[in-house]
């Protein structure tokens, strides 16, 4: 975890993803997963995720399927780097706040120019993160 939070700190973080699945049958529609996140940097990836209550990160090269997928559906990627940072501009992220205590979730305070926004990723929901 604290590679990842050096890496926010100081590196330029270029989108978030969050994977999920198109369903197939008639109007294709995007169901996002969001147990994991990945924070993409300009040479490398963050995979978030929960694992038993806590947020854990991991280095990936690619972003990969982790879950199943039916026969007539299809794995896909979605941004949500705008909805998280209220803006499509770069960001700089200042300080990050994580205990490693179960449930507890991860503030991060960003910059875009001179307005200061806080970020929490919330791990209290069935579905994976949250987003205050």
């Amino acid at each position: 975890m604290e590679s990842f939070i050096n890496y926010l700190t100081q590196e330029t973080l270029s989108d978030v993803i969050v994977t999920g699945y198109i369903d197939s049958e008639g109007l294709p529609v995007f169901h996002p997963m969001y147990e994991r996140l990945f924070f993409v940097f300009s040479d490398l990836i963050y995979e978030v995720y929960l694992d038993d209550g806590l947020i854990k990160a991991n280095g990936v090269n690619e972003i990969k399927v982790w879950f199943d997928v039916d026969e007539d559906d299809r794995f896909s990627l979605m941004s949500i780097y705008s909805q998280l940072f209220k803006t499509e501009n770069k960001i700089s992220v200042s300080k990050v706040s994580y205990e490693q205590i179960p449930l507890s979730g991860m503030s991060i305070t960003c910059h875009e120019g001179d307005i200061e926004r806080v970020l929490i990723l919330d791990p209290n929901n069935f579905f994976g993160f949250t987003f205050l």
